[in-house]
């Protein structure tokens, strides 16, 4: 959970799955894993080269300072899926929650950014690299990035563009109640000892001042996605928070080749309920873009719903003549249920969404593993 809400509001959790009604349906399966990782809250990068999942996880009541997990073998095929904890060298990151992590596949490194610290107040503007990140090649270490500035977020949203090497940030927290923010951010070289900040200016929009949604990229248009999220505007009383379900698209993303410009795009089909602490994934190869799980906020009831329905948005880059649509996806065999804040990977070969860890629908961390296949789609 967001620890600012968390601390505020922990006994008003409510707990309800959302109801299924699709026209198509896709297959989960539970994996059986060697290795134990922590409970928690968690951030992950799957290495598709490896097939790998790389799991960074802030510090909690269990855990007293971050870690880093790999899973191999992680969608299921070819080998017993095995966890081992990586044990870099170097001065390890001290975030509690709500930072973002991408992963420069080339380079084999993790890079860690922002969060917060307590009880997410206040937020950090830290920038962390782990070298060997997938616990191949060599003996990990952490470094710390010094940026030009610092730019001080929780709960941002990043992504990575392989071609310039650069961590492409939108929104996010400043470490209190209304201050959420809207801004995008480029860090490059963003797996640098150096690198600089740049604050782009989009035309268009832009969207709403948000925390805790979801951006995915797509690497070939240089164009970052963004879904859902949630205003914290007041803490008392009643509590005020606004969970969105829109969707937007900034061009140009990485500022680099031409002028940004941020477009909402109007999808057709029902939407999936606002919602925050989600997960999302972008099939390249399908211009979808597939959601599960989060939690929304209700204001009338001042309660959370946890949600485990899986949707996709096709034509999610908003490039194609055909219009945008919503689906929700039925699931079969072993649902995750109700979910937030965990981690997810796709492995584009075999076209299964792995799916690990986080807050289950009575609010205890868990630390188990599952796979949507989409073969079937």
């Amino acid at each position: 959970m967001n620890r600012k809400l968390q601390v505020l509001i922990a006994v008003l959790l409510a707990w309800s799955f959302m109801p299924v009604k699709s026209v198509t349906a896709q297959t989960w399966s539970q994996l059986v894993t060697s290795g134990s990782p922590p409970t928690g809250n968690n951030v992950s990068n799957y290495d598709a080269t490896n097939n790998r999942l790389i799991v960074f996880f802030p510090r909690n009541s269990t855990l007293a300072s971050d870690q880093v997990w790999v899973l191999a073998n992680a969608n299921g095929l070819g080998g017993t899926p095995t966890w081992t904890q990586l044990e870099p060298t170097g001065t390890t990151p001290m975030i509690n929650a709500l930072a973002t992590v991408v992963y420069n596949s080339k380079a084999n490194e993790l890079i860690v950014y922002g969060g917060c610290s307590a009880t997410c107040s206040p937020d950090l503007g830290d920038v962390y690299v782990l070298s060997h990140a997938n616990g191949l090649g060599g003996t990990p270490a952490w470094s710390t990035s010094s940026p030009s500035t610092s730019i001080p977020r929780d709960g941002q949203s990043a992504v990575y563009d392989s071609k310039t090497d650069s961590m492409i940030t939108f929104g996010g927290g400043g470490g209190f109640w209304g201050d959420d923010q809207n801004d995008t951010n480029v860090l490059s070289p963003a797996s640098g000892t150096s690198p600089t900040w740049t604050t782009l200016a989009p035309s268009g929009g832009p969207p709403g001042i948000r925390q805790e949604h979801t951006a995915v990229y797509d690497q070939t248009h240089n164009r970052m996605i963004i879904f859902g999220g949630i205003e914290l505007i007041s803490t008392c009383c009643p509590i005020n928070a606004s969970d969105y379900n829109d969707v937007w698209v900034l061009s140009d993303a990485n500022g680099k080749s031409g002028t940004p410009e941020w477009t909402q795009l109007e999808p057709e089909g029902t939407p999936p309920p606002g919602r925050s602490e989600h997960s999302a994934v972008y099939v390249s190869a399908q211009n979808t873009m597939y959601v599960f799980g989060g939690v929304s906020w209700s204001n009338s009831t001042q309660t959370w719903t946890y949600l485990g329905d899986v949707w996709k948005l096709t034509n999610a880059d908003g490039l194609s003549p055909t219009p945008p649509r919503w689906t929700q996806v039925g699931q079969y065999g072993t649902p995750p249920g109700a979910n937030c804040a965990g981690g997810i990977g796709y492995d584009s070969v075999n076209k299964r969404i792995i799916v690990f860890g986080g807050t289950d629908r009575y609010g205890n961390f868990h630390n188990l593993t599952f796979i949507l296949d989409l073969t079937e789609n």
